[in-house]
C-alpha cells in the first residue's frame, strides 16, 4: 500500500529561491526538501507539495507578501478543510508555517501565532474521518521554521519587528503543542547548523538554500521512518 503525505506550508515548503533583486525562482523537484524526502521514503510513499509563498495561519494577506492576488489562500485555516479533503487518502500530514505570522503588519505575538498552530491541527484532529470517509485520521508532524536572525532584520527588519525573539519562543511553544496534541514535532533550526545557526541561509535571510533543504529533508526521513518502524511493532 503507497502511503501519501502532505506537505504543507509557506514558501519554504514550496521551494522558494530567495534572491536579492529580481524575480526568485523555484527550486527543482531534486532539490526541494518535498522532493528529497519523497527520494528518501522511496516508492512506497507519495509526496503531495502544498507550499505556498505568503501562506499564514489565519491571515489573508500582509504587506510584503506579494502581489495581491484574490482568492490566492493565504489564509491556511480556510485553506487546510477542502486541501485535506482533495487529497484524500492520507497518512501524515507535515505542517510548517510561522514565519510569515511573524510579520509586524499583523501584530501577533508567538503565542498567537502557536494558538494558531493549534486551531490547524484541530482542523485535521476533528475532521469527520472515520464516520463519513472512511479513512483513518491520518498522524501530524509540526515543523517549527528556521529562526529569523540579524541578516533579515538588515534586509527588511522593518518589516519584522521582534520576529528574532518571536521566532525563538514558537519551537517551545510548537513542540509543547505537539505533546499535548499528540502529533510528532521537529525543531527545523536544530538541523541548520551553518552559521548563522538556526537560520535559512538563502541569500536573503529569509529561504532555504540548497544545503538547508536537503538538511530538512533527512531529518524528517529520520523522523518518519522511526515512527513508521516502531508502529508496526505496536
Amino acid at each position: 500500500m503507497v502511503r501519501r503525505l502532505l506537505c504543507f506550508g509557506d514558501s519554504n515548503t514550496y521551494g522558494w529561491q530567495g534572491t536579492l533583486s529580481g524575480p526568485a525562482l523555484r527550486y527543482p523537484r531534486s532539490v526541494r526538501w518535498t522532493g528529497r524526502l519523497g527520494a528518501l521514503l522511496g516508492p512506497d510513499w507519495e509526496i503531495i507539495e502544498e507550499g505556498l509563498g505568503g501562506r499564514t495561519i489565519r491571515d489573508h494577506f500582509t504587506v510584503g507578501s506579494g502581489t495581491f492576488v484574490p482568492g490566492a489562500g493565504l489564509c491556511a485555516k480556510d485553506y487546510l478543510p477542502a486541501c485535506l479533503l482533495s487529497h484524500l487518502p492520507l497518512d501524515t500530514v507535515i505542517i510548517m508555517l510561522g514565519s510569515n505570522d511573524m510579520k509586524s503588519a499583523l501584530g501577533r505575538s508567538a503565542d498567537s501565532i502557536a494558538e494558531g498552530m493549534e486551531e490547524l491541527i484541530d482542523i485535521i484532529q476533528s475532521f469527520p474521518w472515520e464516520p463519513l470517509l472512511a479513512y483513518p485520521r491520518p498522524r501530524i508532524l509540526i515543523v517549527s521554521p528556521p529562526l529569523i536572525g540579524a541578516r533579515k532584520m538588515e534586509l527588511a527588519g522593518e518589516r519584522y519587528v521582534g520576529a528574532p525573539e518571536k521566532s525563538r519562543a514558537l519551537a517551545h511553544l510548537y513542540r509543547r503543542l505537539a505533546s499535548a496534541k499528540g502529533a510528532l514535532f521537529l525543531d527545523a533550526a536544530e538541523i541548520l547548523i551553518d552559521a548563522p545557526r538556526g537560520e535559512a541561509h538563502g541569500v536573503d535571510g529569509m529561504h532555504l538554500d540548497e544545503i538547508d533543504h536537503a538538511r530538512l529533508a533527512h531529518a524528517l526521513h529520520k523522523k518518519i521512518q522511526n515512527f513508521t518502524e516502531h508502529s508496526s511493532l505496536v
